[in-house]
Order: C-alpha cells, then sequence, then structure tokens
C-alpha cells in the first residue's frame, strides 16, 4: 500500500517539475542583442521537436497511478502489483531521459 502511494505522489511531482521553469536560453540577434528565455522542460521539448518523450511519461505514469489505485482499492492479483512496479520504474527513467534530454538539447530557431 504504501509503494503505491509513493508512486502516485512520485508521478505528481514528475510532472510538477517538467512544468517548472528552471532553464535559461539566451538568443544573440543580428544586431549584438541579447534575449533571454525562461523555459520548463516541456518547452525545451516542444522547441528540439522531442514531445514524443512527454507522451511517453504521460502513457507510463497514467498506467502507474492507474495500478496504484486498483491497489489501493483492494485488488490483491500479483499481475496488477508486477505492473505497478514495473510502470513505476519506467516512469522515473523516462522522468530523467526528460531531464537529461532537455539539459543537453538546444532550441531550433527557424
Amino acid at each position: 500500500m504504501l509503494i503505491s502511494i509513493i508512486s502516485i505522489i512520485a508521478n505528481i511531482l514528475f510532472f510538477v517539475v517538467l512544468n517548472i521553469s528552471f532553464y535559461t536560453d539566451r538568443t544573440s540577434f543580428p544586431d549584438g542583442s541579447v534575449r533571454e528565455y525562461q523555459r520548463s522542460p516541456l518547452g525545451r521539448l516542444e522547441l528540439s521537436d522531442q514531445r514524443y518523450l512527454f507522451y511517453l511519461q504521460i502513457a507510463v505514469a497514467a498506467v502507474s497511478i492507474i495500478t496504484s489505485v486498483l491497489v489501493l482499492c483492494g485488488v490483491k492479483n500479483n499481475a496488477v502489483k508486477l505492473i505497478r512496479n514495473i510502470s513505476s520504474i519506467a516512469s522515473l527513467i523516462v522522468f530523467i531521459i526528460i531531464i537529461i534530454a532537455t539539459g543537453n538539447t538546444h532550441a531550433k530557431y527557424a
């Protein structure tokens, strides 16, 4: 039961962190001026055409949350618990991949 609660809270925190603007992008213009943009990881995924990673995160997190709720409601099937554990780990891995990818990505301005 505790693992289910932790899984639900972790997936909610993943989406909160993905929406926090903590990246700063700087763009130099031909006239010599520089403009700074505050971007979230989701904003950077959008600019770098890697939005599919966010959709993957949504899918894996949805499976994790649904199976966690099923376990909290009293389903005692081992298959549901196994799927919950696998999807929770997959959600963490995809979140880490998104953070790494957005940290090493440069926006396409064209």
